[in-house]
């Protein structure tokens, strides 16, 4: 673990940041989360659209980042910039369609691609939590 998880790790339960990860392919949602939680995020995971909106409205924790397959979180993309729009939306994808659409939903823009490079999606999402000032 390096220095930067321990830290938030060591923070207390508010201060630590959740991300939920929506991804209908379980072994990736899986690893993800895992990985995502040894970097000190705490981490939800939803199936598919429907699971994730009912987190988002229920959860008794702020989540800050919603991650997804843009495939998949096309429509809950645009719930949450409508709806929850301090929360930041990361779609990753390959899909030239794709793109457009997370150029419109994203304030990050289409930068995730699949497979993950893990340091990289953790960098896209530290660049996403550094801009607070919503």
């Amino acid at each position: 673990m390096n220095s930067a998880a321990a830290t938030r790790t060591d923070a207390s339960s508010e201060d630590i940041d959740s991300i939920l990860v929506l991804d209908n392919d379980a072994p990736t949602r899986a690893w993800l989360a895992s990985y995502l939680r040894s970097c000190g995020y705490r981490v939800f995971e939803a199936r598919n659209s429907a699971e994730a909106l009912t987190i988002l409205q229920e959860s008794s924790q702020p989540i800050r980042i919603v991650l997804s397959k843009a495939e998949s979180g096309f429509k809950l993309a645009g719930w949450v910039k409508a709806n929850r729009p301090k929360i930041k939306v990361i779609l990753t994808g390959t899909v030239e369609r794709a793109a457009q659409v997370c150029a419109d939903l994203c304030e990050v823009g289409p930068h995730g691609k699949r497979p993950y490079d893990p340091q990289s999606l953790v960098q896209q999402i530290k660049a996403s939590l550094a801009k607070r000032g919503d």
